[in-house]
């Protein structure tokens, strides 16, 4: 092992654990895809950057050679060919599937396929590309399982065999302070006028509420940094950033499990059959939501014998 310092030990114990899970699971021999989650803002991006920059360091140079990156919103449709040119561009190195909820159901039919190894090699009738697979999503792992909204269970499966979920200030916060401090050092702002007094109090307390997470702090760091050197009066800089903060720049919660608690099913589907499944679903939404079936009848106006039947 190297003596220089790993870009992870600056970071906090949470973090670190997470890191050093992604490391193992992409220097794993076997050849098994990893899913990588976490909300927008949390890094994972820039983890898998940095690990490809360090790889060396960490022991991962048998890992992946080169990193190419493909978005699902862009790859939505793509047919076989097109996808063999991106398993072409990445072979002997890392494929990142971003976005992967993007992917339309006819584009996740062919990954499938292609997806079946043999000697730890890609294709389909040729098993002929050798590379290490990351699909990257920003929905909870949950909205990408217990539906077929965005993935068909059986594409879910298979690109599943490796989880690994970034943690997001909404859930880890306590040092969200030390993360401002390091986002200010990446902007390459002047050390000196760092506010960290200013801004630690109300950083702890507001945590919770950066649901862009890192991309947040992006934008109060600028602003911040805006005002000074727009010589705005100091007495007013930190009521006028954390006021616009709220008001224009933070990015909105990102609530995909419950804006898709229903899925019907596919286009082919009868009326009856639909109905059944919404019955199905609604039945586990409300037991999932007041804890029982006799708590949701009740919220629902609908008796329990009704839904029993269901």
């Amino acid at each position: 092992m190297s003596s220089k310092n790993l870009f992870y030990e600056s970071e906090p114990n949470y973090r670190q654990l997470v890191i050093k899970r992604l490391i193992q699971y992409l220097k794993n021999p076997g050849r098994f895809s990893i899913l990588l989650s976490g909300k927008r803002g949390t890094g994972k991006s820039h983890w898998l950057q940095q690990i490809y920059t360090d790889r060396e360091d960490i022991e991962a140079c048998d890992c992946f050679s080169t990193i190419h990156t493909v978005n699902g919103i862009i790859a939505k449709d793509y047919d076989e060919n097109k996808w063999k040119e991106q398993f072409k561009k990445a072979d002997n190195g890392l494929l990142v599937i971003d976005e992967v909820e993007e992917i339309g159901k006819s584009s996740q039919a062919i990954l499938f396929e292609f997806l079946s190894t043999t000697d730890g090699q890609y294709g389909w009738e040729t098993k002929e590309y050798n590379c290490r697979i990351v699909f990257t999503s920003t929905f909870e792992i949950k909205t990408l399982r217990d539906t077929e909204q965005y993935l068909s269970h059986k594409f879910y499966d298979r690109i599943s065999q490796l989880v690994v979920q970034m943690p997001s200030f909404e859930d880890k916060n306590k040092n969200i302070e030390k993360d401002f401090e390091t986002t200010w050092r990446k902007m390459n702002f002047p050390k000196k006028e760092l506010p960290k007094d200013k801004f630690e109090s109300w950083l702890k307390e507001n945590s919770h509420k950066f649901h862009g997470n890192f991309r947040d702090l992006n934008k109060l760091a600028i602003n911040w940094h805006n005002c000074k050197i727009s010589s705005i009066d100091d007495d007013t800089t930190y009521e006028k950033v954390t006021k616009e903060f709220f008001e224009i720049y933070h990015f909105p919660k990102h609530n995909s499990e419950n804006a898709n608690a229903f899925y019907i099913g596919q286009e082919s589907d009868n009326y009856k059959d639909n109905l059944n499944k919404f019955k199905m679903q609604y039945k586990e939404w409300l037991k999932e939501k007041y804890g029982s079936i006799r708590k949701g009848e009740k919220i629902a106006g609908i008796s329990y014998r009704t839904m029993d039947g269901w």
